[in-house]
C-alpha cells in the first residue's frame, strides 16, 4: 500500500492510499477546532433568544468544508437541492456545534 500527500489547501489534507486491488482511497483531515471555537464564540455572544433579536436575516451555521462534503455524500446530493433536508442536518442535535445562534432553521 502506497500513500501520497497532497499539499494543506484551504487547512485541509489530502491522502491517497493506493489499496492492493488497485483501487485508491482519499482520506481528508481537517483542522476544524478554530471553525468551531468561533462558531462558540458568536454563539455566546448571541446571547438569550429574544424576538428582537431573531429578525429576518442573521448568521446561523458555520459549517466545516470536511462535514458539508461528507452530508452531500450520505443524501447523494440531496441535501443541497432540499432546503428542508439542510434545516433539518443544521438543527439536529448531533450537529449543534455548527450553530452559531440558537435558531432554528
Amino acid at each position: 500500500m502506497r500513500t501520497w500527500f497532497l499539499d494543506k489547501a484551504q487547512g485541509r489534507t489530502n491522502h491517497f492510499i493506493e489499496e492492493p486491488d488497485g483501487s485508491i482511497t482519499i482520506d481528508t483531515v481537517e483542522n476544524v477546532a478554530p471553525i468551531l471555537e468561533a462558531n462558540k464564540r458568536q454563539l455566546n455572544d448571541f446571547g438569550k433568544l429574544m424576538p428582537g433579536k431573531m429578525g429576518t436575516l442573521h448568521h446561523t451555521a458555520r459549517i466545516p468544508p470536511t462535514l458539508l462534503e461528507r452530508w452531500i455524500q450520505e443524501t447523494k446530493g440531496e441535501v443541497l437541492r432540499d432546503s428542508r433536508l439542510f434545516a433539518k442536518y443544521l438543527n439536529d442535535p448531533d450537529h449543534k456545534f455548527v450553530r452559531t445562534s440558537p435558531t432554528r432553521v
